[in-house]
């Protein structure tokens, strides 16, 4: 089988996990980023497309359309509720299409050229993204046999929502956010998955309490409760506090070993689970991982390595954690243990094999069914 994941761009090391697996499962695999992230993490074909999330030039021109439509952009709701992208302006629709047209197409078709991008059984979609809105290069994949995949997470299908003409193509409807699957009934859930191996585990110190928190968006991560409440802490407790933002991933996994303790998140809102990358890499390292989890998300976990926390009970949970941070190596240990047996990448993939037999894609051997 020869799988093409395609994201825009490579936020967190997911895509590379998936790729990797499907690699030791002896399946042909690529990875395509439209564009290279700000966090550096290990990318395959990269087109290197401008205008993208998260860019400077791109975040300004959002920002000049943002006020001229009045505030964030928000999704619509398709009859069945699921939410749709969908331009607010035919001034946002000619940015997407002069976006497309001028400054991508030629990128973008000289890269399926060169890597015969067409060639692959299954195209798997970072957040139900391909190349074009439009869909026009799936389109050609779904008229020659190929199987298309969609996979939701983070918060694009909670503000941006589903691209329609790309939805309408897809064979396979997947999440791992939790919350997703109230907005999408079609979604299938998964955990992330994840590969222990490439973390080293140590035990945390225990000579004091040592902090870390690395948001990548404060105000979902809680982050001005976090550094008021540490602030309470430091007249009178001793304790380090280190607030990672806005550096390379290899630089923050530096920093998070340093810590015997990850405020992941505090106080998440109705659609956050409470963890993500972010601990799960402080976990395989031996890093316990505090945050804030929904109660529906706590009773679906069932037994977890989380030391839990609302921002009511924050300052006197991380007093006793200070009180008596030996208790933290025990949590580093259980907390690598569950990120293998729950969120291993090899296992996660095995279970997507098995809704590919179930359509009918795989054979008993796990070989691809041409024409299936």
């Amino acid at each position: 089988m020869r799988i093409l994941h395609i994201c825009d761009q490579n936020w967190v090391g997911m895509a590379n996990a998936f790729v990797d697996a499907h690699r030791r499962h002896g399946h042909e695999a690529r990875l395509v980023t439209l564009c290279e992230c700000v966090n550096e993490l290990e990318e395959d074909i990269c087109l290197h497309l401008p205008l993208l999330k998260g860019t400077s030039l791109h975040l300004a021109m959002k920002g000049v359309m943002n006020r001229f439509h009045g505030g964030r952009a928000k999704y619509e709701h398709s009859t069945e509720g699921v939410p749709e992208w969908r331009p607010r302006s035919r001034w946002e629709a000619a940015f997407f299409r002069w976006r497309e047209e001028v400054l991508w197409k030629r990128r973008i078709e000289r890269a399926i050229r060169e890597h015969q991008l067409g060639e692959f059984d299954v195209y798997h979609l970072e957040s139900g993204v391909g190349f074009y809105r439009d869909a026009r290069f799936l389109r050609q994949m779904r008229t020659r046999g190929k199987r298309i995949v969609c996979y939701y997470l983070g918060t694009d299908l909670r503000d941006r929502g589903v691209i329609p003409a790309v939805r309408e193509l897809s064979d396979l409807n997947l999440t791992c956010e939790w919350d997703h699957l109230a907005l999408d009934p079609d979604l299938i859930y998964f955990f992330i998955p994840f590969d222990v191996t490439k973390y080293e585990f140590r035990e945390p110190p225990t000579d004091k309490l040592r902090i870390v928190h690395a948001p990548r968006n404060r105000s979902i991560k809680g982050t001005e409760r976090v550094i008021e409440t540490i602030e309470r802490l430091r007249r009178h407790i001793d304790l380090e506090f280190d607030l990672v933002e806005g550096v390379r991933h290899e630089e923050a996994i530096r920093r998070k070993r340093r810590a015997n303790l990850l405020i992941d998140q505090v106080d998440p809102d109705e659609v956050t689970t409470g963890y993500g990358m972010n601990s799960l890499e402080a976990l395989s390292m031996g890093v316990p991982a505090l945050t804030s989890m929904t109660p529906s998300y706590r009773d679906f976990l069932g037994d977890h390595p989380f030391l839990l926390a609302t921002s009511d009970t924050l300052e006197e949970r991380l007093a006793e954690l200070a009180r008596n941070p030996a208790v933290l190596a025990a949590h580093a240990r259980r907390g690598r243990e569950w990120v293998e047996r729950v969120h291993g990448a090899d296992r996660i993939v095995e279970g997507i094999y098995q809704k590919y037999r179930e359509l009918g894609w795989l054979d008993s051997e796990g070989g691809w069914v041409a024409g299936a």
